[in-house]
């Protein structure tokens, strides 16, 4: 039997899978033969590989928080990046992070520099032909992000006007004011705290970011900046893995849906929407 498990943060996020009934089960038989609560089926060529190298390396692109910010330490952190974490603690490896702009983690990855992507990747047709993605772990769209001053009620008065709008560089968001807004030379940034920050600065009228970061960076331009109340695309984010490796997408599945399961993912959420809002 399937069950969907889902919850809202903040009326802007919702998280869900889809798991069998006995996923407890085989996981707690895979223990036996893995040494691991979470197992998969057959051979396991990347997942050995993995445990030989001793390391499980997630590649991220700082700037969208929760998902992934610089901590107080000036370390990634985040939701993605505490993910990662629990994937590298169930194959019992060390772990490491590289940050590095969103535009290149797609190449990096298929050049083998890291295991996996996490950074708030958007699942899409162009992707997915590049990559494999990992079920949905978040649901989210792109919205406005405005002067709190700002007298723009929709994005459709964007096509129109003559506005500067910015955007993160090579995201959905781009995409969306590229193609379906009609704005050829939107201005780009390479993450959404500096597109919110040139907002604030006065060097665009508009921001169109995800929804999940346009609000918890909105906390920290409190009488500055507001986000409008209309979510312009809805979008799926995922985990991604190199294209072939079809344990450990299954493995990294396993981890994500125990976690959705127990809660873990719904704590992280808020623990660090709070965190990457404060100061």
């Amino acid at each position: 039997m399937k069950k969907l498990i889902a919850f809202a943060l903040a009326s802007i996020l919702t998280l869900g899978l889809t798991a069998c009934g006995g996923a407890s089960s085989t996981a707690s038989s895979a223990t036996e033969s893995t040494g691991s609560s979470t197992s998969t089926d057959g051979a396991t060529p990347t997942l050995d590989a993995i445990k030989e190298k001793g390391t499980f390396t997630l590649m991220t692109a700082t700037g969208f928080p929760p998902f992934e910010y610089l901590g107080a330490d000036g370390q990634p952190a985040g939701v993605d990046i505490e993910v990662g974490k629990l994937v590298a603690d169930e194959l019992g490896v060390d772990y490491e992070v590289l940050d590095m702009d969103f535009g290149l983690l797609i190449e990096a990855l298929k050049s083998g520099k890291g295991d996996m992507i996490g950074a708030g990747m958007t699942v899409t047709d162009e992707r997915a032909q590049q990559v494999d993605f990992t079920v949905t772990y978040a649901t989210a769209g792109q919205v406005l992000l405005l002067p709190a001053d700002s007298t723009i009620t929709s994005a459709e008065e964007l096509k129109d006007g003559d506005y500067t709008v910015t955007v993160q560089a090579n995201t959905t968001g781009d995409i969306y004011v590229q193609q379906t807004l009609g704005i050829s030379s939107p201005l780009q940034f390479k993450n959404a705290v500096e597109c919110a920050a040139a907002l604030a600065a006065g060097k665009a009228d508009a921001a169109v970011i995800d929804s999940v970061a346009a609000n918890t960076i909105v906390k920290n331009y409190e009488g500055e900046l507001k986000v409008l109340d209309e979510m312009v695309t809805e979008e799926n984010y995922a985990l991604a893995i190199a294209k072939g490796q079809e344990d450990l997408v299954e493995f990294v599945n396993q981890v994500i849906e125990k976690n959705i399961e127990n809660g873990t993912i719904d704590k992280l959420l808020e623990e660090h929407t709070a965190l990457s809002s404060e100061g």
